[in-house]
């Protein structure tokens, strides 16, 4: 059982017109591509003034002269480009992107949410926000409140680093599940990023400890955990615990920086995919670009996608590609 969306009857027709509108769009008419639900991009504005940029840090950024992260080197010599609300609306029509997560860029915003609320409200049925709060502030069960109540945020994004004893304390400590309490009771979906850049299995198992305390509640984990990849057969997929199967709102982002770090270690990432699938199910797995945080254009990112589910059904890869990304971040989920 997947734990899916149950949208409003409101909030199904703004879903429904704003499908079809895209759908008559000559860009979707020209081919029979996959559509696609971006469930992870950054927007940035131009007016600075309006949207002032934080000097703080995120929390878990490798310090200056760290070794470089893996898949580092596919990014070498590319730009990362920081589209504006209207600049990515018009990359996600070409590339037939139905509607997309924009989630708030702490790195260039900190936990200011203005500008991902103010330009989903503009375009409320292609973008819808995910906002940034940090798990250690006392304030924030209150501040998420405020935000459930005046602004149509869909997702809370939850970061951070492993502490001196390799623990994630941020992820299920009593002070960030009084957070995690206020968006499981107001539907939200939850979106995780940890750092090391390297998969933990300490950090899965706070994760599915988080995920046993809220069942109802939707869980992504961003870039697929930070997977390592592996040797075929398996590719690495069997480091997910056999858990996971114990806890179906868990979900995986498999984003654009994954496919650079399959592409580095030379591992053949449609046979990645099939094998992810597989252990997984196509239902727990959502695509985002991660433009405004990894290199090169949104028609790259999209077709990058769209090439590493070749090996999927036709089902997977509409499940992948869109289907799962519009159930966990299109609305809320009902709540009594």
């Amino acid at each position: 059982m997947t734990h899916a969306r149950n949208p409003d009857r409101r909030e199904a027709l703004a879903s429904g017109l704003a499908l079809a509108a895209t759908a008559a769009t000559p860009a979707l008419a020209a081919g029979p591509r996959v559509p696609l639900f971006d469930g992870h991009l950054h927007i940035v504005s131009k007016d600075a003034k309006r949207y002032p940029h934080s000097k703080t840090p995120p929390p878990g950024r490798p310090p200056p002269g760290a070794p470089p992260a893996p898949g580092d080197s596919m990014e070498i010599g590319k730009t990362v480009l920081f589209p504006t609300a209207e600049e990515i609306l018009g990359w996600m029509d070409a590339q037939g992107v139905v509607a997309a997560a924009a989630v708030q860029r702490r790195g260039t915003y900190g936990l200011d949410n203005s500008y991902v609320l103010d330009s989903a409200d503009a375009h409320p049925d292609r973008l819808r926000p995910v906002v940034v709060l940090d798990a250690w502030e006392a304030s924030s069960p209150a501040t998420l409140s405020d935000l459930i109540k005046t602004r149509n945020i869909v997702g809370l994004r939850l970061t951070g680093g492993e502490d001196e004893n390799g623990a994630f304390p941020w992820l299920d400590s009593d002070a960030s599940l009084k957070t995690w309490a206020v968006a499981d009771s107001a539907g939200l979906t939850m979106n995780v990023l940890y750092a090391p850049l390297y998969y933990s299995a300490k950090a899965m198992e706070a994760i599915l400890r988080v995920a046993a305390l809220f069942p109802h509640t939707s869980i992504v984990v961003d870039h697929l955990a930070r997977l390592n990849p592996g040797p075929a057969p398996d590719y690495g997929v069997s480091a997910y615990p056999a858990a996971l199967a114990n806890h179906r709102n868990v979900y995986f982002k498999f984003t654009t920086g994954n496919f650079n770090v399959l592409q580095e270690a030379k591992i053949p990432v449609q046979a990645f995919m099939r094998r992810l699938v597989d252990r997984i199910g196509a239902d727990r797995l959502l695509w985002g670009s991660n433009m405004g945080s990894s290199a090169g254009t949104y028609e790259e990112m999209a077709a990058r996608a769209r090439d590493a589910v070749a090996k999927l059904t036709a089902a997977e890869q509409r499940q992948a590609l869109c289907d799962t990304g519009r159930s966990v971040f299109m609305s809320r989920r009902k709540t009594k």
